[in-house]
């Protein structure tokens, strides 16, 4: 009997004990970079997300056990241009030498205060580093993370490029949605505290027009002018991301008699997010 009691008690703790993720372990800057690994690599890797929900990408800082993790992983997908990436890439590169890093911007068409050609290579300064709100620059991101997967982890190429190829077409096909969507903008022009979607502004012949100028506040001044140029416009909602704080928004909506919207563009549901961006700029423009 006490066998019997003493090989359950064993099974039962055999049982309850989590299972060893013996998955590679991968690495990315932004939520929605999740979204485009998960995409191309299905289930057959774990992705792990530097900037979590609610942080800007633009200001975090590495908190010590990401530093641990990122140890354990096998290599570091970036985004591009992003303030946390250019704060934090020479420490993570020192802490983890064998640590293989890619940069999924590299094809980027960048919008920036000025693009230079400096011999083999060009100099961008003051550069919106937003690609991922952009299905044709998201095409090229997908492309690069499709090529890095296929270099770390080559035995598994032919189900990457299957998945790959769905993914295209999946992309291609949200491009056609938001140009039918956009199409039916009474105005184009939109008001959002932080720029955040200049990229996908350029992809559809919109106007973003932005509170907060080079990262700062907007000044007396440029408020005034921004309540003129609503108003005229018949602008009425004024939208902000989750992580920055609402005052001059609210200040800016009270004076337009309009209304804060929310917008998440760093949703880890990549097209869903792009999709309830779109929706709420085409019912702001009624």
């Amino acid at each position: 009997m006490k066998r019997l009691l003493l090989l359950a008690l064993v099974l039962g703790a055999a049982c309850s004990s989590p299972k060893t993720n013996d998955k590679e372990l991968l690495t990315v800057s932004i939520l929605p970079q999740k979204y485009f690994v998960e995409k191309i690599a299905g289930n057959l890797l774990e992705v792990q997300v530097l900037v979590p929900p609610g942080a800007g990408p633009e200001t975090y800082s590495l908190v010590p056990s990401q530093m641990k993790e990122l140890s354990k992983s096998t290599a570091w997908l970036r985004i591009g241009k992003v303030g946390f990436e250019d704060a934090w890439h020479e420490k993570i590169e020192q802490g983890n030498p064998n640590l293989k890093v890619f940069d999924t911007s590299a094809d980027a068409d960048w919008i920036a205060e000025e693009i230079r050609q400096h011999g083999d290579h060009v100099h961008v300064h003051g550069v919106d580093p937003h690609i991922w709100t952009s299905p044709t620059e998201v095409l090229k991101i997908a492309s690069l993370t499709y090529k890095a997967l296929v270099e770390l982890f080559p035995d598994k190429a032919g189900v990457f490029q299957e998945n790959y190829e769905i993914f295209r077409a999946e992309i291609e096909a949200l491009d056609q949605e938001l140009l039918s969507q956009f199409d039916e903008l009474k105005h184009r022009g939109f008001l959002i505290f932080h720029p955040a979607l200049s990229y996908l502004a350029r992809d559809y012949d919109l106007e973003q027009i932005s509170l907060e100028v080079d990262g700062k506040e907007p000044s007396p001044k440029y408020m005034s002018e921004l309540i003129k140029h609503a108003r005229e416009e018949g602008i009425r909602v004024v939208f902000i991301q989750k992580e920055f704080d609402q005052e001059n928004a609210r200040q800016l909506a009270e004076e337009i008699k309009g209304e804060i919207v929310p917008l998440d563009p760093l949703a880890e549901n990549w097209a869903e997010g792009l999709r309830e961006i779109a929706r709420k700029i085409v019912e702001a423009s009624k």
